[in-house]
């Protein structure tokens, strides 16, 4: 096909745009499991981060505790 007077293969273009669409696709898929594995990853360190800082707090509320004993 002829356009402003310079002979363009337009099928051999769209193949080629396709295939460049499907290997961006297919890149972008990769890197979206990443970030779910990652994001997987930051949800149980945060649930394992609050139930640390639970039993944080009971052991300092129990040091409290002894702590008020003993000025006794």
């Amino acid at each position: 096909m002829y356009i402003f007077g310079v002979d363009i293969p337009i099928l051999e273009l769209l193949v080629i745009f396709c295939i460049v669409v499907v290997a961006y696709l297919f890149i972008l898929e990769l890197e979206f499991r990443q970030l779910r594995k990652i994001a997987k990853r930051f949800d149980q360190e945060e649930l394992q981060l609050s139930a640390e800082i639970r039993e944080l707090r009971k052991d300092i509320s129990e040091l409290g505790n002894v702590i008020s004993r003993k000025k006794r």
